[in-house]
């Protein structure tokens, strides 16, 4: 499934945690990957360039001499220990607007997956990849998987030695949230090779949400029993087309589960590491090494608002996200 891998880097060390994680997802899968450097505008028109100069102006304002370094840092890091024995391309662009030119490059390139840190460096003269992170995700085409800058919850995908990978999906209920599922597979399968991956399916059915005519926490208990029956019923149906419908899953477990909560953002975000019972220590047993899922689900009152769940988990999560939009055809 993924051939080709994005990997946008600014020249920090923050960034280039995400060269790894790609490393051993090229290794599993043969992709190539695709390194990418946005040279931003010269400062005194950072904020401003769209109104005092124009396409031609800019180019001619940005050194040659600072493309050039961006080009040997690029091929530095293509020529890295990591990077061993995977076919790497290198792409130096020059652009006003970071998220949109790497969005270019993937298209141009015809790749499949982007990869990259959610912080990078914050100096006016750098991107600032939280917000980079964000606009990918919100218009990117391909699934994005965005890493954490520092957080105990990913070191499992760091390791040198292969480990069962948790993969945690949310799901709402549409077929346009099961488009995550694919992706994710194949990514678990990718970083946990030759061990076990373990799906979790999970949907949230929100204390506020509205089903019908009556909100769920004003139905009765026979009701919510009903709709939680109904939700788990549809889990395990997703659950067997998995199992049942891609002879290529191998080492695989998929479990389901239900979640009644106020916030369905805050309901994900808690459930990546639960705590174990009177005590503040993860129950290691039930934690997750990746989340993933879309950023259009359901639409109306009824459903959920996934472009901003994935957003309002995006800035809360402590895993790896794996963030997919599906086909605009499809929305």
């Amino acid at each position: 499934m993924f051939q080709k891998i994005v990997v946008p880097l600014d020249g920090s060390e923050r960034a280039e945690r995400a060269v790894p994680i790609a490393a051993r997802i090229a290794r599993s899968t043969g992709a190539s990957l695709i390194l990418v450097r946005v040279v931003y505008p010269p400062i005194r028109y950072a904020s401003y360039t769209y109104m005092l100069i124009t396409p031609e102006e800019f180019y001619s304002e940005v050194a040659e001499e600072e493309v050039e370094v961006a080009r040997n840092y690029l091929r530095r890091v293509a020529m890295s220990e990591p990077l061993a024995g995977i076919e790497v391309e290198i792409h130096t662009v020059a652009s006003p607007i970071v998220a949109e030119a790497i969005l270019e490059t993937a298209q141009k390139t015809q790749s499949n997956l982007i990869i990259l840190c959610s912080h990078g460096y914050t100096g006016l003269k750098r991107w600032a990849l939280g917000n980079v992170a964000q606009k990918l995700t919100r218009h990117s085409a391909i699934p994005v998987l965005v890493l954490r800058e520092k957080s105990d919850g990913q070191e499992q995908l760091y390791t040198t030695n292969p480990q069962t990978v948790h993969v945690l999906i949310a799901l709402d209920g549409s077929p346009l949230s099961e488009t995550a599922i694919e992706p994710a597979i194949h990514l678990g399968v990718a970083l946990s090779v030759p061990e076990h991956i373990v799906v979790n399916l999970v949907q949230v059915l929100a204390l506020q949400e509205v089903t019908g005519i009556m909100k769920i926490y004003e139905a009765p208990a026979a009701a919510r029993e009903r709709f939680i029956a109904e939700t788990q019923a549809y889990l395990e149906e997703v659950k067997k087309k998995i199992l049942t419908g891609n002879p290529t899953y191998r080492n695989l477990t998929v479990t389901t589960e239900v979640l009644v909560h106020d916030d369905v953002a805050g309901a994900l975000v808690e459930r990546e590491h639960p705590t174990n019972a009177g005590t503040q220590t993860p129950n290691a047993s039930e934690c997750f090494d990746m989340m993933a899922l879309t950023t259009h689900g359901r639409s109306g009152l009824q459903r959920w608002a996934l472009g901003s769940i994935a957003e309002r988990v995006l800035n809360a999560t402590k895993l790896p996200l794996l963030i997919v939009h599906p086909d605009s055809k499809q929305i």
